[in-house]
């Protein structure tokens, strides 16, 4: 489970990457919010990040496709018609790596950890319920796009 120390620094990690690197605000929700406010997109982008040492974690990171085509066009200076299934992917792979980067830095800032690759793929269907890694911390943000899910496994 995530405490609450760590679950504020993934938050401010996430917020500072998404306003200072995307100029996309994000919000973390205080709760989850019920299955019927959850507004599911077609696709997402699926990211997956760990990191071990004193601290591990998996940590799992659901980008609704509309919230990553928007980051990589402003990103990469293209139209999102002009995007590539690749380019978004790629785009939010690079995302979670400096989301868990910088909150990994806040964790851990003797640099002992050590952070892995991430990797990422396109997915059909993604539900908070069926999704999430067993025994996850589960946390939900709002975006223009949809919600982005974040799951952290220790």
């Amino acid at each position: 489970m995530l405490n609450d120390d760590s679950r504020q620094k993934l938050n401010e990690a996430a917020v500072a990457v998404f306003s200072s690197m995307y100029f996309t605000p994000i919000e973390l929700l205080p709760d989850i919010p019920p299955e019927d406010k959850w507004h599911l997109q077609n696709r997402y982008v699926r990211a997956t990040i760990a990191y071990s040492g004193p601290h591990s974690a998996k940590i799992v990171l659901y980008f609704p496709e509309k919230l990553g085509a928007n980051i990589a066009a402003g990103f990469l200076g293209l139209d999102i018609e002009q995007l590539s299934p690749a380019q978004i992917i790629d785009t939010m792979r690079e995302a979670a790596n400096m989301i868990v980067g910088s909150f990994l830095g806040k964790l851990d800032p003797h640099g002992v950890c050590k952070l892995e690759i991430p990797i990422a793929k396109m997915v059909p269907e993604f539900s908070p319920v069926t999704s999430a890694p067993v025994d996850s911390t589960a946390m939900a943000f709002r975006s223009d796009f949809g919600f982005m899910w974040i799951f952290v496994r220790n």
